[in-house]
């Protein structure tokens, strides 16, 4: 099934009926998401069909969904359940993943938030396409293992441009990624796709350094001052990114 980035009309009605119950009257996918998100009774109340687990990471698994009544597929990414005392700063953590996200998404090269769920202390998000081909990591190492087609050559010599013009554009919208790695670049049919913006810095000005402690990071992506946790700012997201090209010129021209 062909799954595109831009959520269809069809798909939009279809989910607002079906949520209709617990869903603000204002809610519209991909468009406003609600803010609390859709309150539900358990996962069992999400309106989707589990397909296949398409990762985990150390907060969260991601898995492909389809819609009940149309079978278009997503991602769903859940959160684990949150033990400890904090529920208020982890939920702030994921309203910033959200927020961000959404700002970014009309972007062709971002991630799309079409929905949240919340039921007591689990948290959703519904983001499109469904990657067909993975992360750029898995992508990569696929290649290594079994060499590489012309479509897979092809992909990879126009992702620079792609990931260029991404970057540039969360940048023109005060929005530092903070976590540029193959891991969070996805492959859908050819093209590549930023995702996962939960430690992204949103700036209300034009003064988007920072310093002091950092926080979660991928030291084997991060800019030296990241580490050191010095002064950094868009630069940083640059060295990161930087780092991903490497690793595509090794997989282009290993020679070199």
């Amino acid at each position: 099934m062909r799954v595109t980035k831009s959520t269809s009309e069809s798909v939009k009605v279809a989910l607002a009926e079906r949520t209709a119950s617990v869903a603000p009257s204002n809610s519209t996918l991909a468009k406003q998401v609600p803010f609390d998100g859709i309150e539900v009774s358990s996962r069992a109340a999400i309106p989707f069909t589990h397909k296949a687990w398409l990762g985990f990471g150390s907060s969260a698994g991601i898995e492909l969904v389809s819609e009940n009544s149309t079978n278009e597929l997503y991602a769903l990414k859940t959160f684990k359940r949150y033990l400890g005392r904090n529920f208020e700063a982890f939920y702030r953590s994921f309203q910033n993943e959200v927020c961000v996200t959404q700002r970014l998404s009309s972007h062709k090269h971002i991630v799309s938030v079409c929905q949240t769920y919340k039921w007591g202390r689990q948290l959703s998000i519904l983001l499109s396409p469904a990657a067909s081909d993975g992360d750029l990591g898995a992508y990569i190492a696929e290649i290594f293992g079994a060499g590489m087609s012309k479509e897979q050559r092809k992909v990879l010599n126009r992702a620079f441009g792609c990931l260029a013009s991404g970057l540039a554009y969360m940048h023109r919208q005060k929005i530092r990624h903070k976590d540029i790695k193959p891991q969070n670049i996805l492959i859908h049919q050819g093209s590549v796709l930023y995702t996962d913006f939960g430690i992204s810095f949103d700036a209300d000005d034009d003064n988007t350094t920072t310093i002091g402690y950092v926080g979660a990071f991928t030291r084997r992506y991060c800019a030296p001052e990241v580490q050191d946790h010095t002064r950094r700012d868009r630069k940083s997201d640059v060295y990161s990114l930087g780092c991903v090209f490497v690793e595509i010129l090794d997989v282009l021209e290993p020679q070199l």
